[in-house]
């Protein structure tokens, strides 16, 4: 009798939803969101013994389906409640999975190609929105996405409840929490477009595409005759034979996180590696503790949960995220050699004919974000008007593009941008990729609907960083790291020199410095940044500086012969940040600019205020 064909659309379904719901968490996620999500995710070894295997998986992806549909109503997104549905998505993951994978001797691999074309899916559904997930769209698209999802859980869920039981292999036990690791590194790296782009030097759309071709691979080499070892090493005396798959998964990680330029290469070979470690992992004999289903499955949720924030949060915090990257690849790839010894006899990779649809469907994959992205509507320039030597700059911290109450919020960030009329925007904190803007490219998402010239001066791991947009013609161009000087991670400032209507030309310099307590960092990070800002008397310097009326890093700026707008002809007593109040935004200019109409907008779109001046070259 054959397997039945609904637990690898389950898989894939589950996957998607719950790959969104990661991603979601982890833009408003903390540590204190770190104990509700593991505790929801082990829940599904309680389900187990209460109700049995055949009911716990159909109720685990219906409470999955009610928590996307809450987490659709703003009001309901609070950090608790997001890690508690990040949770339940890899508890109902681990027991579709788990069921899945003991369906059929084919079943492992059955449930990783699955889970591969829900990350191309998932990010071929994403591209033309720009990364901007449903979810915080809002609107009837938002809502939409929302029914889609929960309705697709509904339906398997009871598709699964009224099939018949059929199990030909042993059940999967705690390796199934290596579900945990490999999702973090789908979701927040590999198959990350915002990473590659960022990384790479590549644009968003070629970042897709390069992550489509790695998920085609991927699902094709399930069905390619299997390569089990490295050749050579089991003849190397204590050296143990090391499965081919991990191995190039752990070499592509480190190359992605290390050699930049590499990164888009790197993630195609780790993305057509990844599914197959996945497969290993959970084609071993299972992994027990030997006190029954419930604990082991409980476990598994658990450990797929700490998985994925032992990568995640240190991207947050920006701690050593490479190091992390690699040794959650190598703990994923540790794993599924010891399956892939301990078992007995792997079963035979499923023929390439009975793979066609998954192959067929992810090469579609490849042609539908170009297509999407052709049929966008054509974006809306800034001003360019600036006759008579005059424009208008706007600076701004934008937070990672998350508000006051933790929601993603480009829109408002573009409104902002819209209704200041300025020709030039300084922005910082933009993410690029990084997990707490729920991999959102602010820099790309922004250029698209502007048409402007983007600068871009990378900071910490390269997914964060200053950005100055512009709608004049630019001159020239540079983005500079700053000296770290034991600083809280790595800065940098974007110049430009810009040409304005009737010939001047007008130079910025936007930065954000050092966020520490002690002023060290910041007066060994002034030094190449008044060099570089001070040999024009036609600068503007902006930015956030953190630094603090009357510091001494401000006064090592005027003493340069830099005044402040907002001391010339704005609210000197004015904070620019809300939490906490203080005033540590800031835009000067050289000796040869002059201000006027200074404004410092009321919003909550971020924790910054936006400063904006009109700038007249003397």
């Amino acid at each position: 009798m054959t397997a039945p064909r609904t637990p690898p659309l389950l898989v894939a379904v589950t996957a998607l939803v719950a790959l969104e719901s990661l991603r979601v968490a982890g833009a408003v996620g903390s540590f204190s969101a770190a104990l509700p999500a593991v505790i929801a995710a082990a829940l599904g070894g309680p389900l187990v013994r209460w109700l049995g295997s055949r009911r716990a998986l159909p109720l685990a992806v219906a409470a999955l389906a009610a928590a996307r549909l809450l987490t659709q109503i703003p009001g309901a997104r609070t950090v608790p409640v997001l890690a508690v549905t990040a949770g339940i998505a890899l508890a109902a993951l681990v027991l579709t999975v788990r069921d899945a994978a003991a369906t059929s001797r084919n079943g492992p691999g059955r449930a990783a190609r699955a889970i591969a074309l829900a990350v191309a899916a998932d990010v071929a559904l994403r591209l033309p929105l720009d990364l901007l997930d449903p979810l915080w769209r809002g609107g009837a698209i938002g809502w939409l996405w929302a029914a889609a999802c929960a309705g697709g859980l509904g339906a398997l869920a009871w598709a699964a409840h009224i099939r018949p039981s059929m199990r030909t292999r042993p059940a999967g036990g705690v390796e199934l929490a290596v579900l945990g690791p490999a999702f973090a590194l789908w979701g927040a790296l590999l198959a990350s477009p915002a990473y590659l782009a960022s990384q790479g030097g590549i644009s968003l759309t070629w970042a897709g595409l390069w992550i489509a071709a790695g998920a085609l691979l991927g699902t094709a080499a399930l069905s390619a005759p299997r390569l089990r070892t490295i050749p050579g090493l089991a003849k190397i005396p204590n050296v143990p034979n090391v499965p081919l798959a991990p191995a190039a998964l752990v070499l592509a990680v480190a190359v992605a996180v290390w050699v930049p330029p590499l990164a888009a290469v790197a993630a195609l070979a780790g993305l057509a590696a990844l599914p197959a470690t996945v497969r290993a992992a959970l084609a071993g004999r299972p992994l027990t503790v030997g006190r029954g289903a419930p604990l082991d499955v409980a476990l598994a949720g658990a450990g797929a949960a700490v998985g994925q924030l032992l990568l995640v949060l240190p991207l947050h915090v920006r701690f050593a995220p490479g190091l992390f990257a690699v040794l959650t690849a190598a703990a994923l790839a540790v794993a599924a050699g010891h399956a892939t010894r301990a078992a007995r006899a792997l079963p035979a990779p499923r023929p390439l004919g009975h793979a066609f649809a998954p192959v067929v469907l992810a090469a579609l994959l490849l042609a539908w974000p170009p297509l999407a992205t052709a049929l966008r509507a054509a974006p809306e320039p800034l001003p360019r008007d600036t006759a008579g030597g005059v424009y208008r700059l706007l600076s701004w911290n934008v937070h990672a593009a998350v508000d006051r109450g933790g929601e993603l919020a480009p829109e408002r960030i573009l409104k902002v941008i819209r209704e200041s009329d300025a020709q030039v925007v300084a922005l910082q904190e933009v993410p690029r990729g990084w997990p707490g803007a729920g991999g959102l490219d602010l820099a790309t998402w922004l250029e698209r609907r502007l048409d402007v010239t983007a600068v871009w001066a990378p900071s910490a791991d390269r997914r964060f960083g200053n950005l100055v947009l512009t709608s004049l013609p630019v001159v020239e161009s540079s983005a500079t790291g700053l000296p770290r000087a034991g600083g809280d991670m790595d800065r940098s400032f974007a110049s430009l020199t810009v040409r304005l209507t009737d010939g001047e030309e007008a130079r910025v310099v936007a930065t954000h410095l050092d966020g520490g307590g002690s002023p060290d960092a910041r007066l060994a990070q002034l030094g190449p940044l008044l060099d570089a800002a001070g040999g024009d008397q036609a600068t503007v310097l902006a930015g956030d500086l953190n630094a603090r009326p009357g510091s001494e890093e401000i006064e090592r700026v005027t003493a340069a012969g830099f005044r402040s707008a907002q001391d010339e002809i704005g609210d000197p007593a004015r904070d620019t940040a809300t939490s906490p109040p203080r005033r540590v935004d800031w835009i000067f200019g050289a000796p040869g600019v002059a201000f006027g109409d200074f404004t410092l907008t009321g919003t909550t779109a971020s924790d910054h205020l936006p400063l904006a001046v009109t700038v007249y070259l003397d």
